[in-house]
Order: C-alpha cells, then sequence, then structure tokens
C-alpha cells in the first residue's frame, strides 16, 4: 500500500482538502501573471486553459496517490485533441469540471455565475475564456467565440448538479443552439459515480466513503444538426435519453470494483 493510503481515511481526506486549496491558490497565481506580462486575446486564453489543465492534473493526481479518487477517464483520449466540439455531460459532483480539465487541455466550461464571478478561481475561469452562464442569448456570443478559437466547449445542460442516486433532470436547449449556429459535432459524455461527495446538499466538509470512484466514459457522437426547429429537438431528445438511461445491476457493480 502506498505510503499515502497508510494514513487514516480521515486524515487523507482533510489533508486533501488543503492540498487542493493551494493548487488552486498557485493555479490563480500563475493566471495573475499570464494577465500581467500578456495582452487580452486568445494567445492568453489557450495559455491560461494549458495552465489550468496542467494545474488540474497535479490536483487530481494528488487525490489518486492519496486514495481519495479513483477515476477511470481513459475514454476521454480519444477525444482530447478533437476542436470545435461541443461536450454535454451530466453533472453528479462539483468534482465534475476539475476531473474533465485534468484531461482536456482546450475545454472551455459554461459556468455558474457565481464561480465565474469569485476572486478566487473566477479570475483563472475569466482569463481561459470560460462562459459565463446567463440567459441563452448571453452566452452564444461567447460560446460561438470558444469555438471558433477550436476549443471544445463543455456544457451541463441540466443547468445544476443531481443529487446522490437520482436521475439526472429535464435538460435545457443551449448546447443544441450552440452547436446549430457554429454546425458543430456533439459529444456526449457520461460520468458515473457512486459517490455522493459535492452532489446536489453535500456540505463541502464533510468526509465521504473513500475511495471517490468515477468512471467517465463517451456516449453517441452527433453529427452538427441542421439550423431548424426539428433538428435541434431532436438533438435535445436523443441527448436526454443517455442521461436518464438508468445503469444495470451489472453496471453498478463494475463500477464499485473499479
Amino acid at each position: 500500500m502506498p505510503l499515502l493510503q497508510s494514513i487514516s481515511a480521515p486524515v487523507r481526506f482533510y489533508t486533501s482538502l488543503l492540498v487542493t486549496g493551494g493548487v488552486f491558490a498557485a493555479l490563480d497565481a500563475g493566471t495573475c501573471v499570464l494577465r500581467l506580462s500578456m495582452p487580452e486575446g486568445p494567445r492568453r486564453r489557450r495559455m491560461a486553459r494549458r495552465w489550468l489543465c496542467t494545474m488540474a492534473r497535479l490536483a487530481v493526481g494528488y487525490l489518486h496517490r492519496a486514495g481519495i479518487l479513483d477515476c477511470d477517464m481513459a475514454a476521454l483520449t480519444t477525444i482530447a485533441q478533437r476542436r470545435n466540439l461541443v461536450l454535454v455531460a451530466n453533472h453528479p459532483s462539483r468534482l465534475d469540471c476539475l476531473i474533465l480539465a485534468s484531461a482536456l487541455p482546450h475545454m472551455v466550461c459554461v459556468t455558474k455565475a457565481s464561480i465565474w464571478e469569485r476572486g478566487v478561481l473566477g479570475s483563472t475561469l475569466r482569463t481561459a475564456g470560460y462562459v459565463r452562464h446567463d440567459s441563452l442569448l448571453k452566452i452564444i456570443g461567447p460560446a460561438s467565440q470558444s469555438l471558433r478559437e477550436d476549443c471544445q466547449l463543455l456544457l451541463f445542460p441540466e443547468g445544476t448538479r443531481s443529487r446522490a442516486g437520482e436521475q439526472a433532470g429535464p435538460i435545457q436547449p443551449g448546447f443544441a443552439a450552440i452547436a446549430q449556429r457554429m454546425r458543430a459535432d456533439v459529444q456526449v459524455v457520461l460520468i458515473e459515480t457512486q459517490s455522493p461527495y459535492l452532489s446536489q446538499g453535500w456540505p463541502f466538509l464533510r468526509r465521504p466513503p473513500l475511495p471517490m470512484r468515477y468512471r467517465i466514459t463517451l456516449g453517441p457522437g452527433f453529427c452538427a444538426p441542421s439550423r431548424d426547429e426539428a433538428s435541434g429537438r431532436a438533438l435535445m431528445d436523443a441527448v436526454e435519453r443517455c442521461f436518464q438511461k438508468k445503469t444495470s445491476p451489472q453496471d453498478g457493480e463494475d463500477l464499485k470494483n473499479t
């Protein structure tokens, strides 16, 4: 057993919160250097995304070594270098974006306004070109710009995290409208976890059972939809079916034993 995992679970968990906080502080410090040394524009946003990916990998790597997180995300390697792609994912935890950012260096996420506006972390997201989640009309412009810069645009179309053990909620139309406008392909990303940590209603400081097991797989991919209402509706219905499909008992057992 690795040395870190020989330490008691409570000590490892609360230490991991401090370590992750330190990683975020270093992330913001590096982004501040970028803002002071480079003019605002596509190049600075690209450098900020690379820096964010590097620090997310550092955080996720530590959580793995400490026995806090056990995440199978090998499937993401097949899309890591694809550009001008809309990613739609279910949203069981606040950890989702951190995990995905660690594997997808060109990712830009549509982010809740409350996070985007924070002094800590929010400044990094703004520098990296992440999109503030406002009304559909307000996000289409910035989201379209990220796709024009050959990014991958990640949206959680449920609009909020799900509660542990519950199915995904109804999805919102923003991703379909953006894919139609930009003629961008759509890729479904499915995040499976038995862990309730940071699902809706779970306190930040409450320790969950460890390790927290995640498995990320790719659902179907869809070609860029035509710019008509029927095509947009059909895409939304197909994605919603992917999210609401119940996990079989065998799948659940596989996840527990990952």
